[in-house]
């Protein structure tokens, strides 16, 4: 039987007469040949922990010769659970433990043991307590309480125990530094997956981004074309009813004059000649005569105002359009909201199946503004009609009898305001507002998506509050805000600079907000 190594503790030997024949035993043959000497950076750290110079001396010279998986041992030496810790903390490498218990205290190596575990959270590193007071720590606590690998009485290793021990606890070691490994590399590849599906998500949501607003920008397009064309229609008819117009309404004041020195020249014949011939009495009973002088004047004016009310609409047909007006020009925005309430007045009168709207000017004082005065314009066309709309709606409820529908339009000029972030140095506010049924939550959320609409199938594309925002805000660098609750109506909000060079470079928000 091999002699156990550590017999040095109790008897009087020299280190020859220790390993010489124990390294040349067949139970060396099972483990690792001798081998060269192999840099440090391929060997396995072994921390042999120990108050007894004799137990490191007789450690080397025990596994001098030992390699696993081409790599042979490297030992570090602590001789107190003092040391040791600096070591560890300095070595998170290591393989194997080898620990003395009872060293400066007599629980130094198991306070090391603890150490170890709980304050480095070292879980790899394999510990074999070596004792040699076996008694005084008892093998079962000791493996019940404490984290350790293995537990050895000094007296029972022999080399080759000692040989099969370090290369149990190698085995392990070695097999779960792999395992550690191979979970930080699949980490490592479900982090990659993860980033590689965010960013495949992220292209994805961009995409999606991208067709929204190319369908958005092809709408656009389409509406533009539109009103491109629906001004030059209008326009053009505007031209071509302005010219006969002005030729009645420019020859009006002139017949007006005719008739009314005709008048007074058959008022002569009558004074002067009071007796005209039986056929000229006759004809006077049958026109009527005194009708006629009675009645014609006020003819004249019915013309004179219709023609005169034509050349308005005319106006207001050719300031809507703005065709001559494409570029940012100073306008007038009373005369812009005149003019579109102008168009929409068939809409605003009486009819058997509702009252007339009644609208409410609270105009301010304003200054001329820099806009695009057509797009402007198609703004306040879009903001009016659904206020129409809203208003008809809540009409053609059975409970709203004796309802007075009503929109109120508000201007005012406005001061830069840091608080609200619009970044105006001086700007106009337009406010227009109904007394119709309002509009929930989700409705007033989603009011300003491309295509959402609540009207019928025919009556709207949900593109109007769209567009008009888009005006509003890339355009104008303005804001556009809706406050409405179910029950109380709706308020737009829209303001814009007094001129496009005077809004900060912060990009506008357009936003809804509720009734306060």
């Amino acid at each position: 039987m091999s002699e156990n190594i550590y017999s040095f503790l109790t008897e009087e030997s020299s280190e020859e007469e220790l390993f010489a024949d124990e390294i040349n035993t067949d139970d060396a043959l099972i483990f690792a040949d001798e081998v060269s000497e192999i840099p440090a950076l391929l060997s396995w750290k072994i921390l042999i922990v120990d108050d007894e110079v004799q137990v490191h001396a007789a450690t080397n010279i025990a596994l001098r010769k030992f390699a696993f998986e081409e790599k042979t041992l490297n030992f570090i030496s602590a001789y107190s659970g003092k040391e040791a810790k600096q070591l560890i903390k300095d070595n998170p490498d290591t393989a194997i433990i080898l620990l003395d218990v009872i060293m400066e205290t007599d629980d130094a190596g198991l306070e090391f043991v603890k150490y170890v575990r709980e304050e480095l959270d070292n879980k790899l590193v394999r510990i074999i307590l070596r004792t040699g007071q076996p008694g005084q720590v008892p093998e079962k606590d000791v493996i019940i309480n404490y984290d350790i690998n293995d537990y050895k009485s000094k007296t029972e290793l022999t080399t080759s125990k000692l040989y099969t021990t370090i290369l149990t606890a190698l085995r392990s070691f070695s097999l779960s530094q792999k395992l550690q490994v191979e979970i930080e590399q699949r980490k490592q590849v479900e982090i990659a997956l993860r980033y590689s599906e965010e960013k495949e998500q992220q292209k994805a949501i961009a995409l999606e981004h991208s067709l929204r607003e190319l369908k958005q920008a092809q709408v656009q397009l389409v509406q533009n074309e539109k009103m491109s064309s629906l001004g030059q229609l209008v326009a053009g008819i505007a031209h071509e009813i302005n010219n006969p117009v002005n030729f009645i309404y420019g020859n009006l004041s002139h017949a007006h004059e005719y008739v009314q020195q005709l008048i007074e020249l058959v008022t002569l014949y009558q004074m002067n000649y009071p007796l005209p011939a039986t056929e000229i009495v006759n004809y006077i009973e049958d026109i009527e005569l005194p009708f006629i002088i009675c009645d014609l004047p006020k003819l004249l004016s019915s013309m004179q105002v219709g023609a005169e009310r034509i050349c308005n609409i005319v106006l207001s047909l050719r300031n809507f359009s703005r065709l001559d007006e494409m570029e940012i020009k100073p306008v007038d925005i009373h005369q812009g909201i005149d003019s579109t309430l102008m168009i929409l007045q068939h809409r605003l009168k009486a009819k058997p199946e509702h009252p007339a709207i009644e609208v409410i000017k609270d105009y301010g004082v304003l200054p001329l503004v820099e806009c695009y005065a057509g797009q402007l314009n198609q703004v306040f066309m879009n903001l009016l009609a659904n206020a129409i709309d809203a208003l008809e709606e809540q009409e053609s409820r059975k409970d709203c009898q004796g309802f007075k529908p009503q929109i109120r339009i508000r201007t005012e000029a406005i001061q830069g305001d840091s608080s609200n972030g619009n970044g105006f140095a001086s700007g106009i506010r337009v406010t227009i507002a109904d007394n119709g049924a309002g509009m929930t939550e989700t409705v007033r959320s989603r009011l300003f998506d491309p295509f959402f609409t609540t009207k019928p199938v025919g009556k709207g594309t949900g593109m109007g509050l769209s567009i008009s925002r888009q005006i509003l805000v890339e355009k104008h660098r303005g804001e556009l805000r809706c406050i409405s609750l179910a029950g109380q109506g709706t308020q737009f909000i829209m303001e814009i600079p007094n001129s496009l060079a005077t809004k900060s470079p912060t990009t506008p928000k357009c936003h809804t907000a509720t009734l306060a």
